[in-house]
């Protein structure tokens, strides 16, 4: 026998899906809000302006040359944590501008796992 919960939405009384925290009605609901979010992302103006920034020749050189002084993981050295760095971020957006994006100063070292964390909070809202 399965045991079922109640639908985590607030308010909800109707019974979760069999293995999921919400009722049918809710799960589509976030299911399509979250699809939302991604085809918001994949279409966003900056996005394409950006990818070009980041395909050309000139960054994949500075990247590889800042990772090899940078090795490390900055978010998870504040953490005590020895991660290896795999991307170079812009604490700051450059939101596609030029003297920003090549502002070194503005670069550091992080994981994926760090990066990608950092960048649905800029990018989606998320903490």
């Amino acid at each position: 026998m399965t045991i079922r919960k109640l639908c985590a939405a607030s308010g909800c009384d109707d019974l979760a899906v069999p293995g999921a925290a919400l009722c049918e009605e809710h799960e589509a609901e976030r299911i399509a809000r979250n699809g939302a979010r991604r085809a918001k992302i994949k279409t966003a103006e900056e996005i394409r302006r950006r990818a070009k920034l980041y395909a050309s020749p000139a960054w994949k050189t500075a990247r590889a040359a800042f990772l090899e002084v940078h090795p490390l993981c900055a978010d998870c050295a504040g953490l005590g944590l020895v991660t290896p760095a795999t991307e170079v971020d812009h604490i700051a957006r450059h939101e596609g501008d030029r003297a920003k994006f090549w502002d070194r100063s503005n670069w550091q070292a992080l994981c994926k796992s760090c990066h990608s964390r950092k960048t649905a909070r800029e990018v989606l809202g998320r903490n």
